[in-house]
């Protein structure tokens, strides 16, 4: 039963380190939150196969608080995700911008990078005092 226990934990330490890679390489927003969700998954079955080999009851608690902490974890992450839309906070080039708002390249009142990328915000308007009453 030993091998079986050193193999489990050996898979989900070597699930868990590739995961941490996957959390710092991205390349975008979902493959960091998929590789945070199993490294709380790797790390609960680490604790599982512990308390198993060691046979320690007292662990359940853990594993319990360690699941719901990965639980809410998700939800809370996924609600944000879901919320902003693809076309939020996305960063555009300088061709983008210009095909939205068309502006003067003549101003130098403002100071533009060389890099090419612009990031757009938009602005909610201002609700006409008047209006209001």
């Amino acid at each position: 039963m030993t091998i079986a226990y050193i193999l489990s934990f050996a898979l989900l330490v070597a699930a868990l380190v590739l995961a941490i890679a996957r959390v710092e390489r991205g390349p975008s927003m979902f493959d960091r939150i998929l590789a945070v969700d199993v490294n709380a998954a790797a790390v609960l079955g680490i604790v599982a196969v512990t308390a198993a080999a060691t046979k320690r009851a007292d662990l359940v608690p853990v594993l319990v608080a360690l699941a719901l902490i990965g639980f809410i974890y998700s939800v809370t992450v996924a609600r944000f995700a879901a919320a902003e839309s693809a076309e939020e906070g996305r960063i555009l080039s300088k061709e983008e911008l210009r095909a939205i708002d068309p502006v003067d390249d003549d101003d130098d009142s403002t100071s533009e990078d060389d890099s090419g990328v612009v990031i757009a915000v938009e602005v909610p308007e201002e609700a006409d005092p008047e209006e209001e009453r």
